[in-house]
């Protein structure tokens, strides 16, 4: 395993301290003033936001494996939010039973939808948009694996970044008319090599007399307990770079704002500032435990953010 520097090489800058030679000095009172107005005016703003959006749905879009066995029950559903995360909680049924046991692969580990609005435009939240977590997972497993037709499931989905995207997140509550549905994780277990398949599932149904396989009543041993240990390990990592990455691409879209005098993007200072030392913490702890691979893609997004913070600055 390679080490890796700390995620302090990306520090959030103050606004004052990306306009200092961007814009013409202002009185310590005045600045004051202006705050005050900004922060009133969002205040102002943020209370008139909806706070949930009805949508009412039909033949609702699935794509990847599960397509072919469940569907959305066709209703009204709600897109609500608290301010710093939204939620949705939607129905499935069963309408065709697999022919062989469905697992979950380890990356992507992924089901997420997407709001549409009336006029089919996709908003696209990405990866770290509208997901269900790894429990919700569980119960569409259990409804595909183990359910018969016509047997209904109710799953949540999560956006955990709503807050960090006012734009986005007030187009979906205003504009929203229907969603579709994402899976890029499930699987039929025979497909799926033992480096493939999710953790969880280890042996759930596929090639039960293969070695790639764990029966259910076996105890493992130590060494598959490390090999566990270290997939979780990796997982892990793989997610926290997916995360800095999402984050450095929003911080460079925020520098630019700054740049650009937009003032509004003086009140995300705290929440940058929160989530690079929560990334920094996270980090840390696995200090130590990249593969070549991971160590790359770190340096990467590293470098990304180099080059642009230069391109700005010319």
């Amino acid at each position: 395993m390679l080490q890796f520097s700390n995620l302090n090489r990306v520090r959030v800058m103050e606004p004052e301290t990306i306009l200092k030679n961007e814009a013409s000095p202002k009185s310590h009172t005045s600045r004051i003033n202006l705050f005050a107005l900004l922060f009133a005016t969002l205040f102002f703003i943020s209370c008139g936001a909806p706070k949930e959006k009805e949508v009412t749905v039909s033949n609702v879009d699935i794509s990847g494996t599960i397509k072919d066995f469940v569907k959305v029950v066709g209703g009204s559903y709600k897109f609500t939010n608290d301010g710093k995360k939204a939620f949705i909680t939607i129905q499935f049924e069963l309408v065709s039973q697999p022919n062989q046991a469905l697992c979950r692969k380890k990356h992507p580990e992924e089901i997420r939808i997407n709001p549409i609005d009336v006029n089919g435009n996709v908003f696209n939240t990405g990866v770290y948009g509208f997901s269900a977590s790894r429990t919700e997972m569980s119960k569409l497993k259990d409804l595909l694996n183990k359910g018969k037709v016509g047997d209904k499931k109710r799953i949540s989905f999560e956006w955990t970044y709503f807050g960090q995207d006012k734009e986005l997140g007030s187009s979906i509550f205003k504009k929203a008319g229907t969603f579709e549905v994402i899976d890029e994780t499930f699987d039929f277990c025979g497909n799926l090599s033992a480096s493939d398949l999710h953790w969880d599932d280890v042996g759930s149904g596929g090639s039960q007399n293969s070695s790639e396989y764990v029966e259910m009543n076996d105890e493992p041993d130590e060494s598959e307990i490390e090999a566990a240990t270290t997939s979780s390990h990796s997982n892990d990592i793989d997610e926290m770079l997916i995360s800095y990455e999402k984050y450095v691409d929003q911080y460079l879209k925020y520098v630019k704002k700054i740049k650009d005098g937009d003032l509004s993007a003086m009140t995300e200072y705290t929440s940058f500032l929160k989530r690079s030392t929560d990334l920094g913490e996270k980090m840390e702890k696995v200090k130590g435990n990249f593969s070549s691979a991971q160590l790359k893609k770190y340096l990467e997004i590293n470098n990304k953010f180099t080059t642009a913070i230069v391109d700005m600055t010319k």
